[in-house]
């Protein structure tokens, strides 16, 4: 997705206004598109030709509302606008599509390898993996950063639940078909459509949950085979979706956060990114998430007639909330449009809201953490070698292609010492 900054007399006819289509957010301008909806028309309902249509909430307020009133709003009907023409064949036995109380009794197992500490116990590989992807910037004259870093999630992800490296290619881009199966980097030779992907990524993990039944290990599969969810082992379907969703929760964050922030940086000094002379890293991170908002929307069913900001919307209804939009709120975030990596306080919502708030939120700020503190080692400025390309999709904001010309910091002397522009 094109990160602007619309003027501030701008707006688009409502009439104009498509947010199923792809094409908003790679050739048009979806970011003037919600500041006119938060201005104009925050509970908005949009048709879709050929399809249902669905409400589109875009203040920060009402996002919130939406994704975490679960007595209201249900993630059981179906949570992207992908899925709005059909069921949810995953409601109630995948997380992500599952309403509380059941949804918390899948979180306190899910979530023990996410929490804090036992992310902590992963730096030191992830580092690794880091430095990997930026290896290739020490040879040739243009450096895809996009395509670099397209991998960093997935081998993360692979570590995680013990899967070959080899694995690692075929899995990112089943993934970004399931995900954006419109995009031609990402989309099947036979022209399948996600459900395609889904299933083929099933059938690989129907292998490997066979494999780890007869070989208990320390890995996440091996958490998921053993897990007590209220009393009881998950059924084959639950291990099943819920490796599925894990698998996808991979891709969408990590990467693309830091190819935005590296779009923006050069934007910002006219041409040539450069690391600010402070850059304190935690409030770095914060901001990279806001800016990029690596998920566009969630979707929830309504499920009893409500209102919100005097709008009625009857039980039945999908209604998307915009994470986007509302990591721009006005009303909620100083200066918008700006990239400042030492925003603090930052409320932004680039994790969700609410009960169903990223599971991986820990996992993905260690990635972003140990990712710039790496880039400023190695890198003291960077050019555009090409126009980025970004991700065809209404529902991840991606980055496929990032071309830089690079000025590496020099090698320091032995004994030298240096100190980093963060903290």
């Amino acid at each position: 997705m094109k990160i602007t900054a619309p003027a501030e007399d701008s707006r688009i006819p409502l009439d104009d206004i498509n947010l199923a289509d792809t094409d908003l957010y790679v050739e048009r301008d979806a970011h003037l598109a919600w500041k006119t909806l938060r201005n104009e028309c925050p509970v908005f309902w949009q048709d879709r030709t050929g399809g249902a249509g669905f409400w589109a909430v875009t203040r920060r307020a009402d996002v919130c509302r939406v994704l975490g009133g679960h007595e209201t709003f249900s993630s059981e009907g179906g949570t992207a606008i992908a899925m709005l023409d059909a069921p949810d064949p995953a409601a109630g036995i995948m997380m992500q599509s599952t309403d509380p109380p059941r949804h918390q009794q899948f979180r306190e197992q899910l979530g023990k390898p996410f929490s804090p500490r036992a992310v902590r116990a992963y730096t030191e590989q992830i580092r690794a993996f880091v430095k990997d992807a930026i290896e290739p910037a020490r040879y040739g004259e243009v450096w895809d950063a996009a395509a670099s870093f397209s991998r960093l999630p997935m081998k993360v992800g692979a570590m995680l639940m013990g899967l070959p490296d080899a694995d690692v290619d075929p899995l990112l881009r089943l993934a970004y078909a399931s995900l954006a199966p419109d995009d031609p980097l990402y989309r099947l030779a036979d022209r399948s459509n996600a459900v395609s992907a889904h299933y083929q990524i099933i059938d690989y993990f129907v292998e490997c949950i066979e494999k780890r039944r007869r070989n208990l290990a320390d890995d996440l599969i091996s958490h998921l085979i053993t897990a007590d969810i209220a009393g009881r082992r998950m059924t084959s379907n639950e291990l099943l979706s819920n490796c599925l969703s894990l698998l996808l929760g991979a891709v969408v964050t990590t990467s693309h956060a830091i190819s935005a922030t590296l779009i923006a940086l050069t934007e910002h000094y006219s041409g040539e990114g450069r690391w600010p002379d402070v850059m304190p890293m935690h409030t770095a991170v914060e901001e990279a998430l806001r800016w990029s908002s690596p998920v566009t929307h969630f979707m929830r069913r309504a499920r009893c007639d409500t209102e919100i900001c005097g709008q009625k919307i009857a039980a039945g209804d999908a209604v998307t909330a915009w994470i986007a939009s509302a990591n721009r709120d006005e009303s909620a975030f100083e200066r918008p449009y700006v990239l400042d990596l030492e925003r603090a306080p930052n409320r932004h919502v680039a994790f969700g809201s609410g009960p169903h708030t990223c599971l991986g939120s820990h996992l993905a700020r260690l990635m972003l953490r140990n990712s710039f503190e790496e880039l400023v080692a190695s890198i003291e400025s960077f050019q555009l070698a090409g126009t980025p390309v970004h991700l065809v999709s209404n529902e991840i904001a991606g980055v496929v292609r990032l071309p830089l010309a690079l000025e590496l910091r020099r090698p320091m002397k032995s004994g030298a010492t240096t100190s980093a522009p963060f903290n």
